[in-house]
C-alpha cells in the first residue's frame, strides 16, 4: 500500500523532533504507515483518536542517547525530574500527572514498583529498546489502575526477536563512562530468538557539590532474552526475560537545612536493585483467521538494598504475578485482517506484595510480613470504521479489588481524515483511576508513616481535542492538541498532631490539569530535517497553586543534516524550560512552602559517520554551554559532557 498524506503527516507530527532514516531514502517524503499498540490490539496510527507517540528501533539508535528517560524528554506532554546524575531517582510525568499516574509496560509486562506505584526510570537504558509507544491521557479502561497520566509501552529488541545476525556497539566518554552491549538474534522457519546484553558503568560526579565530595557513580547491567516457536500455522509460543543488575550512589538528603545548599550533603550511600520480569504467551488464531486469543503469565520480582559505607540499612522485595486472556473477533468480514469492525474481550488477574526481608533492618516486626492484595478486571474494547475516513474506539472495564472499592472506566477516540486528504482530527476521552500504592496502604514504617487502609482510589476525567495538518505540498505537519483532566479524591500526606507522624488522606477538592502539546516537523530539502516540540502545561492543587517538578513551558528544537555522500549525519538539539516550581525543604518551610526554579536552555551535538554498510562511529555531546542546573532541588544536574562510540553490525 502506498503511504497517504494523512500517514506521512501523522509520522512526522508524532516523531516531531526525531530525524527519520526516511530522509536518507531516494524520495524523503515516502514515509511509511505506523502501527500502534493503541489499546488490546495494535491499530493503524491515522485511525486512532487517542494522542501518542512513536520512537522507533532506528531513531532510537540515531539519538544515541544512554537512558530512555532522555528519549522521553523528547516528546510532547513529557516531564523528566531526575535527582542528580547517571542512575539517580528518575520521575516521568505525563500531562501534569504524578509519576505512579503512568503505566509502563516492558515487553507486555507491568514493571512499577508495588511500594509506590511508580517505576524509577533512572536504571532502564536505552541500548536494547526497539520501539517506545507514549499514549496520552487516561487509559485505565484498557490497561487498568494507575493509567491516569497515559501510559507508555517500551518492546526490547530481544523481545522483537526480528530476524538473524547481531550488532556489537562501545562507547566511551565524560565521567568515566564505558558502556557496551551485544545484540544477537536467530531466525529458523519457525523459531525466533533474541539476545541482548548491555553494560554501562559512569563514575559520576558529586551531586552534592561539596568541596572535596565523593564523585555519585552507577554501575548497570541489564540482560534480554526473547523467543517465538510456531507450534502450528498461527499458534505461536513465546517468552520474554529481562533483568537489570544496577548499584547507584547517592548522598545525604537533610530535610529542613539552613539553605539549599545544605539540604544534599555528601555521605557514602549506595542503592543495589535488581529487577526480574518475564512472561509466557500462547498466541493464536482460530475460525479460519477471523479471531485470535492470547494468554500471557508475567511476573515481576524487585529487589531493593540500601546501604551506608558498605553495610546495609534497608532490605525489601516487591512482587508481582498477572495473567490475562484475551480474544479479538472481526464482526464484518471473514479475517481481522479485512474487518472494518472488531470487538476485543479480556479477562486479568494480578496479585501484588511486598515486605522487608532482614529482622535487623527493621523498626517492628509487622515490616516482614509481606502486604499483599489482588485485583480481577474484565475488558472490552470495540473499533470500527464507521464511514470511510471516520474511526471510532470505545473502551469499558471494571476492576475487582479485594482491598478497597471496585472501579468501572471507560475511554473513547475518534478519528477523522477530513476529504482534502491533509487534514485529520482526532479527539478522545476516558476516565482512570489510580490505587492506593502499598506503601499508603499498609505504612511499613513505624513511628516515621502511617498506613491508612481506608483510603479511596482516585479518580479522574480527562479529554483533550487535536487537530493534524499537512503543510508545504505534504514537505512539513504541524499537530496542535489541546487537553484538560480534573482528579478527585488525590492521596497526600497529612503530619496530624499529637505524634505528627506521616499519615495518607484522600483531599476533598479536585486538582486540575490542562495544556497543549504542539509536534511539527518539516523537511526543508533532502537532506536537511527540522522538528519542533512543545508543552504548555497547567497543573494545579485542590487549594490553586501550582503542582511541583512539572515545567509550565517546554520546547524542544532539533536539526537532522545528511551530508553529501550520505554517510554521515549531523544532529542539533535545544531543549527549554521554565515555569517550574518544587517544594522548599529547608528550614523555616519544611516543605510548606513552593519556590520558583530557574529556567534553562540545554544544547546538545551528535554525529553519525558509516565507515562501511556495517561500522558506524558516532560522537554526541551534551549540555554544550556547561549550563548549571537543577531538576529537583538540592541535586546538581549534569554538567558538559562528550561521548564516543563504535557500532558493527553482521
Amino acid at each position: 500500500m502506498r503511504p497517504t498524506n494523512s500517514a506521512a503527516a501523522l509520522l512526522a507530527a508524532t516523531l516531531a523532533v526525531l530525524p527519520a532514516d526516511a530522509a536518507r531514502a531516494q524520495d524523503v517524503f515516502e514515509l511509511p504507515e505506523i502501527v500502534v499498540s493503541g489499546g488490546l490490539t495494535a491499530i493503524l496510527a491515522t485511525s486512532f483518536g487517542r494522542a501518542f507517540s512513536v520512537l522507533t528501533e532506528a531513531q532510537i539508535a540515531r539519538l544515541g542517547t544512554a537512558h530512555v528517560a532522555d528519549l522521553l524528554r523528547a516528546l510532547p506532554g513529557v516531564s523528566v525530574s531526575q535527582s542528580g546524575g547517571a542512575g539517580g531517582p528518575t520521575q516521568v510525568r505525563l500531562r501534569g500527572a504524578e509519576g505512579n499516574h503512568t503505566v509502563v509496560l516492558i515487553d507486555g509486562v507491568r514493571v512499577a514498583a508495588p511500594e509506590t506505584g511508580e517505576y524509577d526510570f533512572g536504571g532502564l537504558l536505552a541500548a536494547d529498546i526497539a520501539r517506545i509507544e507514549v499514549l496520552r491521557g487516561p487509559q485505565s479502561a484498557l490497561f487498568g489502575a494507575n493509567a491516569i497520566g497515559g501510559v507508555i509501552l517500551i518492546t526490547t529488541r530481544a523481545a522483537a526477536a526480528g530476524g538473524g545476525g547481531g550488532a556489537v556497539r562501545a562507547e566511551v566518554g565524560a565521567d568515566g563512562t564505558l558502556a557496551g552491549e551485544i545484540a544477537l538474534g536467530h531466525r529458523a522457519e519457525r523459531l525466533a530468538l533474541g539476545l541482548s546484553v548491555a553494560r554501562r558503568s559512569v563514575g559520576g560526579f558529586d551531586i552534592s557539590g561539596d568541596p572535596g565530595g565523593r564523585a555519585d557513580g552507577d554501575e548497570n547491567l541489564t540482560l534480554n532474552l526473547g523467543a517465538r516457536y510456531e507450534l502450528a500455522p498461527g499458534v505461536s509460543l513465546g517468552a520474554t526475560l529481562r533483568m537489570t543488575d544496577r548499584t547507584s550512589d547517592y548522598d545525604a538528603f537533610n530535610f529542613g537545612a539552613a539553605t539549599p545548599e545544605g539540604l544534599v550533603t555528601d555521605a557514602p550511600y549506595a542503592r543495589e536493585r535488581r529487577e526480574v520480569f518475564g512472561s509466557v504467551f500462547l498466541l493464536a488464531e482460530h475460525w479460519g483467521g477471523r479471531a485470535e486469543t492470547e494468554l500471557r503469565l508475567s511476573f515481576g520480582r524487585m529487589d531493593d538494598r540500601n546501604t551506608f559505607a558498605g553495610a546495609a540499612i534497608t532490605d525489601t522485595t516487591g512482587r508481582r504475578q498477572a495473567a490475562r486472556l484475551r480474544s479479538t473477533f472481526a464482526l464484518d468480514a471473514g479475517t481481522l485482517a479485512e474487518a472494518g469492525h472488531t470487538l476485543t474481550l479480556a479477562l486479568e488477574a494480578e496479585k501484588e506484595g511486598f515486605g522487608a526481608n532482614d529482622p535487623a533492618l527493621v523498626w517492628d516486626p509487622s515490616q516482614l510480613d509481606e502486604q499483599t492484595r489482588t485485583n480481577l478486571a474484565a475488558v472490552a474494547e470495540y473499533r470500527g470504521e464507521l464511514m470511510p475516513g471516520l474511526d471510532l474506539q470505545i473502551g469499558l472495564r471494571h476492576d475487582a479489588n479485594d482491598r478497597f472499592a471496585d472501579a468501572t472506566t471507560w475511554s473513547a477516540g475518534l478519528s477523522w481524515r477530513l476529504p482534502n486528504g491533509t487534514t485529520r482530527l482526532h479527539l478522545s476521552a476516558g476516565t482512570g483511576v489510580q490505587n492506593p500504592t502499598l506503601y499508603e496502604q499498609f505504612g511499613f514504617i513505624p513511628g516515621q508513616f502511617r498506613g491508612n487502609p481506608n483510603l479511596r482510589p482516585e479518580r479522574s476525567f480527562g479529554w483533550d481535542i487535536g487537530i493534524e495538518q499537512a503543510v508545504l505540498g505534504g514537505r512539513g505537519t504541524i499537530d496542535v492538541t489541546w487537553f484538560q483532566d480534573r482528579l478527585t479524591d488525590e492521596i497526600l500526606t497529612l503530619f496530624p498532631p499529637p505524634d505528627f507522624i506521616g499519615t495518607p488522606v484522600n483531599d476533598d477538592g479536585t486538582s486540575r490539569r490542562r495544556g497543549v502539546e504542539v509536534a511539527a516537523g518539516l523537511a526543508l530539502t533532502e537532506a536537511l530535517r527540522l522538528g519542533l516540540s512543545y508543552t504548555y502545561t497547567d497543573a494545579r492543587d485542590p487549594d490553586g497553586r501550582r503542582e511541583v517538578r512539572r515545567p509550565m513551558h517546554q520546547a524542544r528544537l532539533a536539526l537532522d543534516w545528511a551530508l553529501p555522500g550520505g554517510r554521515t549525519d549531523l544532529g542539533l538539539v535545544v531543549e527549554h524550560a521554565a515555569g517550574r516550581r518544587d517544594i522548599d525543604f529547608t528550614a523555616p518551610s519544611f516543605g510548606a512552602r513552593r519556590i520558583d526554579m530557574p529556567a534553562y536552555t540545554l544544547v546538545g551535538l551528535s554525529a553519525a559517520h558509516r565507515l562501511s554498510d556495517r561500522v558506524e562511529l558516532t560522537a554526541r555531546v551534551s549540555n554544550l554551554f556547561d549550563v548549571r542546573y537543577e531538576e529537583v532541588q538540592g541535586y546538581a544536574a549534569e554538567g558538559l559532557n562528550a561521548f564516543l562510540g563504535v557500532r558493527t553490525t553482521w
